[in-house]
């Protein structure tokens, strides 16, 4: 099915891209990975996603920044040894179908994807994931599973999305509270400072279903993260660790943030339930 007149599909370097712009704003989604990779509402014309400069965007490593899909285990969490299988799983280094898009009333764009497969080493149950963009005065962003097998299973995912901001020193997260498990210590229980600023690499899971979180950027909302069918919002930020990331300049770390709606806890889908992981992006 062709798409609709406010997408436009291009090709480069052996990739398939969807590039977006109606009424409200425009974006841009890679079919590699099913990722997207820019947000500008028309509002105020300013980009509200990250993308690394040194990004591969040729099909041979998963693409640093936008929204990378996490699924169907977080990090390295698959009951495997660290390394044995692909970091966050195996979607977003797969090319995803275009299954249709549609122009609303309202003016906005819903672009609906699927994986190429859903079973692969590591998780091999019967089930379809699709995801739905709708690209409007806010993104939304939903990730839907959907057991069609006859036994139960386990799985974790996330939208691991990197925000855009102008400096993180001069940037503040509101709206999380309780407590976080923190990589970068053991995986030590610690909790949530306020004022919550970002002053060194960090890296952590706040375990609690955390609905609305909003970034503030020189003491104003630039970005409100709002997260539904969650059990966790993850935050990380690598500071001078960027120096050993291939894919990211030394200085990267200072223009991004990563504010991750997710499942870390381990959800469990009975046969013929589905579940939906969902962020909406919102410009203020």
């Amino acid at each position: 099915m062709p798409p609709v007149s406010s997408v436009t599909v291009s090709e480069s370097n052996g990739l398939t891209f969807l590039d977006v712009d109606n009424a409200f704003a425009s974006a841009r989604i890679s079919l590699f990975g099913g990722h997207i990779l820019s947000y500008v509402p028309k509002s105020d014309g300013r980009e509200r996603l990250w993308v690394s400069p040194h990004a591969y965007l040729n099909g041979e490593r998963p693409i640093r920044g936008g929204i990378p899909v996490c699924w169907p285990w977080f990090s390295d969490d698959h009951g495997r040894e660290k390394g044995a299988l692909p970091a966050h799983g195996f979607l977003r280094t797969q090319v995803w179908k275009l299954i249709n898009s549609e122009d609303t009333e309202s003016g906005t764009t819903m672009i609906s994807l699927s994986p190429s497969f859903t079973r692969a080493e590591g998780f091999e149950n019967d089930c379809n994931v699709t995801m739905v963009i709708t690209v409007g005065e806010t993104m939304d962003v939903a990730l839907t599973t959907e057991n069609t097998g006859v036994v139960p299973f386990e799985f974790n995912c996330a939208l691991h999305t990197y925000f855009h901001v102008d400096h993180i020193q001069h940037t503040q997260i509101t709206g999380i509270e309780g407590q976080y498990k923190d990589k970068l210590d053991d995986w030590g229980l610690k909790t949530t400072p306020s004022p919550y600023t970002i002053t060194g690499e960090t890296d952590r899971i706040h375990v609690a279903p955390i609905k609305t979180a909003e970034i503030e950027v020189e003491g104003n909302t630039f970005t409100e993260v709002v997260s539904d069918g969650n059990d966790s919002l993850v935050v990380w930020n690598p500071w001078l660790g960027a120096a050993s990331i291939s894919d990211m300049d030394p200085f990267g770390y200072k223009h991004m943030l990563c504010v991750e709606t997710s499942l870390t806890q381990g959800k469990t889908l009975s046969p013929g339930a589905s579940h939906t992981l969902k962020q909406t992006i919102v410009p203020k």
